[in-house]
Parts: structure tokens; C-alpha cells; sequence
């Protein structure tokens, strides 16, 4: 591991712990688990069908951004769903999110397509995904009595993706990449070489019905998980709108975002609970609403992930060495 990803590392233990800490210190733990411990079983199981449905739109959202296989064929969502999978049980144990770098290279296998460009398909998703649901956060802002820092910062973020999303549907990031010769540093090879590999990838014109289909599916899939937020309230007696459970579910992603231990433990529960006091939620069934929601949308996708490593022929230690040494030469984002 380099010295950079180490610190990354480090800083998503430190802010997890912290996170942790504040949680524990404002909140009734014990009472939340009680209130988990009588938690609504049909809700748990709505919950896993949800997300069932979630992957699988996600796992055809990923089939429009990736590259077409040497035969000029798109690769069946079929075919993507177990690398997808792969991924997000990555993501849930592993540090550093190498669950992104997994899937990328163990699709780029199966499809023997270029590694740079799987990896920029999950970076051109990742980007869409972000913008997309600071679309869907925002919107929220405007139908519940949410805090006015949460509206006013969703509304920026909101205005940055929907221009990012315009930007990468018409010129791309060539333009971006034109200013990084001039500035010189284009002189670098590799990251030279790398860039222009990404440019044809990340946007553009001729990729723009896969960037409006994808963000179309996005919003989609994030109504989806504003459900399961929804589901995961009814499940411990929370009451909480559903455009409340959007406004939570969307505070509690993009507050993953920053690094943080692996599953995003700690800051998804403080996120959550935050978000769902600032909205008149008491603490002890804001932390369990937080929780029950963690568990029913994270072990799903680890599980089914679990799955997909024998299915892909491999181990989760090998995909993630693998991964470890295309971030370190700098074939991964």
C-alpha cells in the first residue's frame, strides 16, 4: 500500500471512530437496539426486495457506460451483475472503497476489454450517480421542512451536477484535458496516456444517450433507495414521510462520500440519525431507523457478492491485491 493510500486509510478509520464516538455519546444505544430487537419483519424482507431491484438497475445502468467488447456487442447485464456484486462486497470490507477498482478489473477480464476503460465506465457511473442524487436530495429540500443549511447546500450541489452532467454529455473532459497539456502536465506520460485513454470514455457527444439513460436510471434507483430508508422507518415505528426518507437517504450517501472505514460504518449511522433528528425524529429510533437500514441495504449486496467471487473463479484476497496494484501504478482511480 503507498504512503498516499495508507493515509486515506487511516483518515476513514479516524473519522468512522469518530463518528462512532458522537453517536454514542448523544445517543441512547440501548434503547435503539430494543427498539431494532421489535423491528417489523415484512418491512425487513420489502427492504431486500427493494434492494434486489436496486442492483439490478444499477447492474443495466453499468451495461449502457461500458465499453463495447472486441465484437462491437454490448456485455449482457447478465454478465456485469457479478463483478457489480463483486464490488459492493468490496466496498463493505474492504478499506479504501477497492471495491470500485475489483469490479472494474474482474469485468475488464471477462469481457476482454481495455482495464482503463472498465475503470472509467465506474468513474463515468460514480460521477452520475453523485449528480443524480443531489438532484433527487435537493428536490426533497423543497417538499419537507428540511433544515435551510441542508437546502442550501444540496441546491449547490445539486447546480454542480446537473452542469457536470451537461458537460459530460456534450464536450467530455477533452477540453479538460487540452488545459493539462498546456499547463505542462501532459509531459508526464503516464498520466498523459491514461488521460487520453479516459477522454474517450468519460463524455462526449457520441456518449451522450448512454450518459442521459444512465442518469435517468440513477434517479430511479435512488427513489428506490429513499423507499428502503422509508421501509426501514415503518419497520421501527418512525414516522417519516417518503420525501423525508429521500431527504435522509440522500444526506446519509453523499455524507459516505467522504473516507471513512470499510461499509461506511460509523458515518452512514451518524449521517442517517442526524438527518432524521434534524426532521423531529427522537435519537434513540433515529439510530435504529439508521441501522436497520445499514444492515438490510449493505448485507444483500455483500452476500450476493460472496456469490459472485466463486461464480468469477476467484478469492475476495486475490481480486483485492489486484485492485491494490492497478491503484498503485496508477491504472485505477
Amino acid at each position: 500500500m503507498t504512503g498516499r493510500r495508507a493515509l486515506v486509510v487511516l483518515a476513514g478509520l479516524l473519522i468512522s471512530t469518530a463518528a462512532l464516538w458522537i453517536v454514542l455519546q448523544t445517543i441512547e444505544v440501548g434503547e435503539a437496539v430494543a427498539i431494532i430487537s421489535r423491528a417489523n419483519p415484512v418491512a425487513l424482507l420489502a427492504i431486500v426486495t427493494v434492494v434486489a431491484v436496486q442492483v439490478s438497475l444499477r447492474a443495466f445502468r453499468w451495461s449502457l457506460l461500458f465499453p463495447r467488447r472486441p465484437d462491437g456487442t454490448r456485455a449482457p447485464v447478465t454478465r456485469l451483475l457479478p463483478p457489480l456484486l463483486i464490488g459492493y462486497l468490496g466496498n463493505a470490507v474492504l478499506p479504501a472503497r477497492l471495491g470500485e477498482p475489483m469490479r472494474a478489473l474482474i469485468a475488464s477480464r471477462r469481457e476482454k476489454v481495455g482495464v482503463t476503460e472498465s475503470m472509467g465506465s465506474v468513474l463515468l457511473e460514480r460521477l452520475i450517480d453523485v449528480a443524480t442524487l443531489a438532484v433527487v436530495a435537493f428536490t426533497a429540500t423543497l417538499v419537507v421542512d428540511a433544515p435551510s443549511w441542508a437546502r442550501q447546500a444540496l441546491a449547490v450541489a445539486a447546480g454542480l451536477g446537473i452542469t457536470g452532467i451537461v458537460v459530460l454529455s456534450t464536450v467530455g473532459i477533452a477540453p479538460l484535458l487540452g488545459i493539462a497539456n498546456r499547463l505542462g502536465l501532459g509531459r508526464r506520460e503516464k498520466l498523459s496516456s491514461l488521460a487520453q485513454r479516459f477522454a474517450a470514455t468519460l463524455g462526449g457527444r457520441s456518449r451522450r444517450p448512454a450518459i442521459l439513460g444512465s442518469a435517468g436510471i440513477s434517479v430511479g434507483a435512488w427513489l428506490l433507495d429513499a423507499f428502503s430508508f422509508w421501509l426501514a422507518a415503518q419497520a421501527v415505528g418512525v414516522e417519516l414521510s417518503y420525501a423525508g426518507a429521500m431527504l435522509v437517504a440522500g444526506i446519509t450517501v453523499l455524507g459516505t462520500a467522504s473516507p471513512s472505514a470499510p461499509g461506511y460504518v460509523g458515518t452512514f449511522e451518524l449521517a442517517a440519525a442526524g438527518m432524521a433528528g434534524a426532521l423531529g425524529v427522537a435519537p434513540a429510533p433515529a439510530l435504529a431507523m439508521a441501522v436497520v437500514a445499514h444492515v438490510m441495504t449493505l448485507m444483500p449486496m455483500a452476500l450476493g457478492g460472496a456469490v459472485a467471487l466463486t461464480i468469477a473463479g476467484t478469492n475476495l484476497g486475490d481480486a483485492a491485491r489486484e485492485a491494490s496494484t492497478a491503484r498503485a501504478t496508477g491504472a485505477a482511480p
